[in-house]
């Protein structure tokens, strides 16, 4: 019997993986959508067409000062290719460049530096207004608004709440905390403190990745409409992107209304089906290949596939290691979540937003499967360290696996699997 040459991406370039025919259930990835021609014309087509709220000209009038965020350098969204129908369309009602002010929505990830929040506004858009990185520790930089119904105490960037109206950009693809990105997730945990998101992210790790990845309304989300409601998020414009990173839908308007429009798009993208759950799931993180932070974005959709006591192979670069702004993660590794509550009752684990990372992760590789690390930018003993087992290539990670499981063993490669809803239908 044959084997299948599989390629999946690893940073910039592709990685050949030979799996056995006989094994291979299927190679899922990302639908195929044909982009528009330009992503500035769907932006502009969705700004003439608002959903749930009138056009900007009639929000916004001269002299109003306007926030924008922007989602950072951890999402492939072409902001650049966004921004300048934006501001054509402030300056037109009379809003000035030197009124408008881009806030990098970081949530608790780190700095943007000058040079990628260039790259990511576009050059000349990011030197014509305003440009300043989110702070979620500074206490100094955030407004205390009380707390949700739920208890939730929601703390958000002053300079945003200071402006006359706020403008989100984002994306909308599935997501473990929230259901899918977008929407109100600018602002939770967007220019939110870290607390807020400490709450939000832990109310998350309650729940199996089943019932929040892919839904539009689970209680994450609730938390975060509330939170961006009271932030007075105006608007938004999010994006669908192919899995080429390019726009193919754009939705402007009200932030939940809108953003249920765009929901209905990415489910043509982004969710495919699987014929059965596999014993090995075989997967890469891309785009999510920054750190393990965002990489851990493939063991959330391989998990909805891989049988309990199967394994996950994740292949991923990692440059920038596990997570330079939550040390935790590394210090204490992914763990079950009882053992994680009994860390934060001890106050050793203060990080709650690591705290929910670690506890999304841990259920899968310390409780539902074991899974298998192939990085550059994680050395082996902290891979170990994290509860993962190591492989030096994917090759040698896959046939060793195989050899675990026999002859019969079952295996799904994700392309692509960090932005991927996998459906098994059985």
């Amino acid at each position: 019997m044959k084997d299948v040459a599989v390629e999946l991406p690893f940073g910039s370039k592709l990685i050949e993986i030979e799996v056995p025919k006989r094994n291979l259930i299927e190679i899922v990835e990302p639908c195929q959508v044909q982009p528009p021609a330009d992503g500035t014309v769907e932006t502009k087509r969705a700004l003439r067409n608002p959903i749930g709220r009138g056009q900007i000209s009639s929000l916004v009038k001269k002299g109003s000062k306007v926030v924008i965020l922007s989602e950072d350098n951890t999402r492939p969204t072409p902001v650049n290719e966004i921004l300048p129908p934006i501001l054509e369309e402030l300056n037109g009602c009379g809003v000035k460049d030197e009124d408008i002010t881009a806030i990098m929505a970081l949530g608790t990830h780190r700095p943007m530096t000058e040079k990628e929040m260039f790259k990511k506004l576009g050059e000349e858009i990011a030197e014509r207004i305003e440009v300043v990185n989110h702070e979620c520790d500074d206490l100094e930089s955030l407004e205390d608004l009380g707390k949700t119904p739920k208890g939730t105490p929601i703390f958000v960037n002053k300079k945003a709440l200071k402006a006359d109206f706020m403008i989100g950009v984002g994306l909308i693809c599935p997501h473990r905390v929230a259901g899918y990105g977008g929407g109100a997730k600018i602002v939770q945990p967007g220019i939110s403190g870290k607390i807020t998101t400490g709450h939000t992210h832990w109310m998350s790790a309650l729940y199996e990745a089943e019932k929040i990845m892919g839904t539009e309304q689970n209680p994450v989300r609730e938390e975060m409409n509330e939170i961006a409601s009271r932030a007075k998020l105006g608007y938004i414009i999010n994006a669908v992107l192919n899995r080429e990173e390019r726009i193919v839908k754009a939705v402007a308007g009200d932030f939940i209304k809108a953003w249920k429009e765009g929901v209905k798009e990415a489910r043509k993208i982004w969710e495919v089906n699987v014929p059965e759950k596999a014993d090995i799931v075989l997967a890469d993180s891309h785009p999510a290949d920054l750190d393990m932070w965002q990489a851990a974005k493939g063991i959330y959709a391989s998990e909805l596939i891989v049988k309990p006591g199967g394994t996950i192979i994740l292949i991923t670069p990692c440059w920038e290691g596990v997570s330079k702004q939550h040390p935790q993660v590394l210090q204490f590794g992914y763990r079950p979540l009882n053992e994680l509550k009994n860390l934060i009752e001890k106050k050793e684990l203060t990080d709650l937003v690591a705290a929910a990372h670690m506890a999304h992760v841990g259920r899968v590789i310390r409780g539902k499967a074991k899974c298998i690390l192939v990085s550059k930018g994680i050395k082996e003993s902290d891979a170990l360290k994290l509860g993962f087992k190591y492989a030096k290539t994917p090759q040698e990670a896959i046939n060793e696996t195989l050899h675990d499981y026999g002859r019969k063993a079952r295996v799904v490669v994700i392309k692509e699997s960090s932005e991927l809803l996998p459906i098994a239908r059985n």
